[in-house]
């Protein structure tokens, strides 16, 4: 099966999800692409300062930097090191798959160059641009994506936010098929979350997108195996968020809530 990866950059989970699927079998990774938007989280650290304050931000940049640090005796010693990849360059060179930075995956440019590669499958591990009709065809198995929490509830933007801060006491992961609405397709898999009591958003994000990375391989393997179980996403019975305001992050932070 040829698969395509569409992210936006991560330093501590995705791109050890990627290596998950570089160990399945008879797979064949022809690219990662890396969105970097206006929506990307890593492009969002004025509104984390004012959101969370500047303690929080600063021990959440020290272990950004940590992880760019690694990436960059890794990619200087060409991958010689045990070390784990920190970054979506990182993990493609290990591997020698193609590596792309984008800001928009439905541009004509980038639609053409996905038809010359000629997909069976897109991966999403929480892309943050919505696919249109034109890129969702490409594929023979169409585009599937990684939401962090059990939809339909809790779609849409930071949902390890969102159900932190609504005190939730269960997340989940969900892999489902991607349409042209947000977290809207068929689920594929899916599986509860325990939250922890002294759960951060960053453990939260941390836990889920691990779980989520292995429900992934699975789901890819039915799909190999066409095993693969739909199940309606009643999205109108579910619940959506949108980007959380600063007032908001103050409010989480008042009430006990950390970043990390």
């Amino acid at each position: 099966m040829k698969i395509i990866i569409i992210t936006q950059e991560d330093s501590f989970v995705v791109p050890k999800n990627i290596e998950k699927i570089l160990h399945l079998e008879n797979v064949e990774l022809l690219k990662v692409v890396d969105i970097d938007s206006n929506y990307s989280l890593v492009n969002k650290k004025s509104y984390f300062i004012k959101g969370f304050g500047l303690l929080q931000t600063i021990k959440m940049g020290l272990k950004v930097i940590s992880a760019k640090v690694l990436n960059s005796v890794d990619i200087f010693t060409s991958y010689r090191l045990a070390i784990k990849p920190k970054s979506l360059k990182a993990v493609s060179g290990r591997y020698n798959i193609p590596f792309e930075r984008i800001k928009n995956p439905n541009s004509v440019e980038f639609l053409e160059e996905v038809k010359a590669l000629r997909p069976d499958l897109i991966v999403s591990y929480s892309a943050p641009v919505v696919f249109k009709e034109p890129l969702l065809e490409i594929p023979k198995h169409g585009c599937i994506n990684l939401h962090c929490s059990y939809l339909p509830y809790y779609a849409g933007v930071m949902p390890s936010f969102w159900t932190l801060y609504k005190k939730e006491k269960t997340t989940g992961a969900t892999v489902h098929y991607m349409d042209s609405k947000i977290d809207n397709g068929a689920i594929l898999n899916q599986e509860e979350i325990q939250i922890s009591p002294n759960e951060t958003m960053f453990s939260l994000i941390l836990k889920s997108k691990e779980i989520g990375g292995n429900l992934m391989c699975e789901t890819i393997r039915n799909i190999q195996n066409s095993t693969v179980s739909i199940k309606e996403n009643f999205a109108e019975k579910g619940s959506y968020f949108t980007w959380p305001t600063v007032d908001q992050f103050q409010d989480f932070t008042k009430n006990g809530g950390k970043l990390i």
